[in-house]
């Protein structure tokens, strides 16, 4: 039970004393970051799907 309790003393203490927390303002840069990549990535996988959704039709309705 020693550990635990020592863990948690010591995760504590790396929390608020030897970890460097990022700013608002690098925050706030940081998430809008991801967001941007994310819908770059999201478009880049719609565009990709709708073309092989397109291909595969004209394929499946050539052979009928």
């Amino acid at each position: 039970m020693a550990g635990v309790a020592e863990y948690f003393k010591e995760s504590y203490i790396e929390l608020t004393q030897k970890v460097t927390w990022p700013t608002w303002k690098e925050l706030q840069n940081s998430a809008v970051l991801v967001l941007v990549s994310a819908i770059i990535i999201a478009l880049l996988i719609f565009g990709m799907d709708q073309i092989i959704g397109y291909l595969l039709n004209q394929f499946y309705t050539s052979l009928a």
